[in-house]
């Protein structure tokens, strides 16, 4: 019975060590800079794309999120080219 638990704790404790090159697709914020993942082939108005990631080109840059497909942006952001809402503030 120990020696089950001990081989599923081992087997979670390797599960929970993911490498960096498999850890996501998420972008992380650089420098200070902000970064999304890209949705379609072209980032939202003041990023720059960046391999699968768009990135700001300034550190005042609104923020962007992916648009959710059928809906509106929220009250206070726009659209920028269909894919991506970006803050008004």
């Amino acid at each position: 019975m120990i020696d089950a638990r001990m081989a599923l704790l081992a087997a979670l404790a390797a599960l929970s060590t993911v490498p960096p090159a498999i850890a996501g697709p998420y972008c992380q914020p650089t420098n200070g800079g902000d970064q999304i993942a890209k949705t379609g082939s072209v980032c939202p108005v003041d990023y720059l794309a960046s391999g699968p990631c768009c990135v700001a080109l300034h550190a005042d840059s609104p923020r962007a999120f992916a648009r959710l497909p059928g809906q509106s942006c929220p009250t206070g952001s726009f659209v920028s080219n269909g894919d991506y809402c970006v803050s008004l503030r």
